[in-house]
């Protein structure tokens, strides 16, 4: 069970009562005068509409499936009404339901999903695959108002099916939550080890329809690189590829699939590699006298034979966030960590930035990596902080998604945004995206913060993701959101970085797609699509962009679909 309101679970909220510095951080920060509380509208204050039914759709799969596998209840509707975003989470707190699942459905089996897209595809019933329902993109809102839509929650389907260790190849159902997925692994002793910040609510099958990227992926990399083999039920018919190490037999199938984002089909059944479970892990914080220092550092180590499983470096404001973030020492260790933050200031550490260093293996592995890594950070003005750092940062690493809650409630915008570039950009995109928003903060009368951390590297580059948080306007809060939305991605187009980096396509970037394919190359996106799914049954209205690329963009700003334009400063 998740939140309808919120991030994650109903049973957990960010603390608070232990941060004392954090809210009054934020709230100078962002120069709040008055708290303005936003809190989420009671659940019986939302109704529904009556849900839409295909008869037809429904005899057709009733003979196959339990009665406990679909539902039409209100509450179930409710939660797969929505993704996480931060436009998806203003208007469910407010009680405006744009457009709910008319049927969620459970499928147990592959052959379930065959029978259930056979169908649908025969009825014209449109179809939402649903993982953990974490997706900030709108990538699983149903958008479909005149056909019956039924979402598929793949929960059901969570079983590793089989485990090659001669290989290191394990088969997987889709549907596998990541705490379960790596339980289930890590009693066999061997892990995936893919870890995203959504890890303890998302599921496989989200993360290879979304090409997601997990915290070790300089290690492991992405849920692209772990794929061997897939199969996905398409309304022409099930692709099922071979668990083979390579192959020049034509494109690869597997990437048809991978970052489909449920536009084509249903993925069922993953084939990963994984790798023995390391009994020994070692992360530590490591302090540096700047942001470019640390990426300095980085980029040395990344060209380096050996690299960390983990590197997560902040930048200055997002290094103040994290210390404010701390549960202070008291009596005698609060006087010594004074104390060290004065020597450490003297030394030229007035404005730092943190970065997290992970390594796992065994113990002689870890011994020799941290040698070698110690000397390569203290080359660039690195001070290793010890693994107490690292400790609370691997125990709070899923929980900052529950500080939005906070924040919303408080009336704030904050939201994320994620891209990847060059190294020889790196340091001039971090800048001019900070600057950027700075400006249009400034040009907006309304104060805010801009941060940024490294969180995935490659030899050719690395991942910069930006968080960003403002007082809303009232009255205008969508339009502000979209307004910042649209200005960082034109942002990251214009200034030769990615459209995003692993959080995906969805509703939110569709737009920018043409820019970042082609447009030969959305072209044959397209050709794939009327392919594979030539009536457009499989979660209309995501991924590929309509002719007017804006179109639906912004459905409650004005009624018309309209976003405000970015401002010049983009383009600078």
């Amino acid at each position: 069970m998740m939140k309808w309101w919120g991030w994650g679970s109903p049973d957990y909220e960010f603390r608070m009562d232990n941060k004392p510095h954090l809210w009054p951080w934020i709230a100078g920060t962002l120069r709040l005068e008055k708290v303005r509380m936003a809190k989420p509208v009671r659940r019986e204050e939302i109704r529904l509409p009556p849900p839409i039914k295909n008869e037809a759709f429904l005899r057709a799969v009733s003979g196959s499936l339990k009665s406990e596998q679909w539902t039409s209840d209100e509450d179930q509707r409710l939660l797969h009404s929505y993704g996480k975003s931060y436009p998806d989470l203003f208007l469910v707190r407010q009680g405006r339901v744009r457009r709910a699942p008319d049927l969620v459905v459970y499928p147990e089996r592959h052959s379930d999903v065959e029978l259930i897209v056979r169908e649908a595809h025969r009825h014209g019933v449109c179809l939402v695959p649903f993982g953990g329902g974490t997706n900030i993109v709108g990538g699983v809102n149903p958008s479909e108002t005149s056909k019956m839509v039924v979402t598929l929650n793949m929960a059901r389907m969570n079983r590793v099916l089989s485990l090659d260790h001669e290989s290191n190849l394990a088969v997987i159902e889709a549907g596998a939550l990541g705490p379960k997925l790596e339980k289930d692994l890590q009693a066999k002793g061997y892990s995936l080890g893919h870890f995203p910040d959504s890890f303890e609510v998302s599921s496989l099958g989200g993360w290879v329809a979304t090409r997601s990227a997990g915290m070790q992926s300089d290690a492991y990399g992405k849920i692209e690189h772990m794929v061997v083999a897939l199969k996905m039920v398409t309304p022409s018919g099930t692709i099922s590829t071979r668990a083979i190490p390579a192959s020049s037999a034509g494109p690869d199938i597997n990437h048809v699939m991978i970052g489909s984002e449920g536009v084509l089909g249903v993925i069922t059944e993953c084939t990963m590699r994984v790798h023995p479970a390391p009994p020994v892990k070692d992360y530590r914080g490591i302090l540096f006298p700047s942001f470019a220092k640390g990426l300095a550092a980085i980029h040395e180590s990344v060209m380096s034979p050996e690299h960390p499983n983990l590197i997560r470096l902040q930048d200055e404001w997002e290094t103040e966030l994290a210390f404010n973030m701390k549960v202070p020492k008291t009596g005698f260790v609060g006087f010594i960590e004074r104390q060290f933050k004065k020597i450490l200031k003297a030394r030229g550490y007035s404005r730092p930035a943190i970065m997290i260093a992970g390594i796992e293996g065994d113990a002689a592995h870890v011994k020799r990596m941290r040698s070698l890594t110690a000397k390569l950070w203290k080359k660039h003005g690195g001070f290793d902080l010890g693994t107490s750092v690292g400790a609370t940062w691997a125990q709070d690493k899923y929980n900052l998604p529950y500080l939005r809650d906070y924040v919303m409630d408080r009336s704030c915008m904050v939201d994320v945004a994620e891209t990847s570039t060059v190294w020889s950009n790196v340091l001039t995109l971090h800048k001019k995206v900070t600057e950027g928003m700075k400006a249009r903060f400034a040009s907006e009368g309304r104060p805010g913060f801009v941060g940024c951390h490294l969180s995935h590297t490659y030899k050719t580059g690395a991942c910069l993701y930006f968080t960003y948080a403002c007082e809303q306007e009232p009255g205008r809060e969508l339009e502000q959101y979209y307004g910042f939305k649209r200005f960082i991605t034109e942002l990251f187009v214009k200034n030769g970085a990615a459209l995003t980096h692993h959080h995906a396509v969805g509703t939110e970037h569709r737009p920018w797609m043409k820019e970042e394919l082609s447009e030969a190359g959305l072209a044959a996106l397209q050709a794939l699509k009327t392919g594979l799914d030539p009536q457009g049954i499989c979660n209309p209205g995501k991924l590929i962009p309509e002719s007017d690329a804006f179109k639906g963009w912004v459905q409650e700003v004005g009624g018309n679909g309209a976003a405000p334009r970015a401002k010049e400063t983009a383009g600078k």
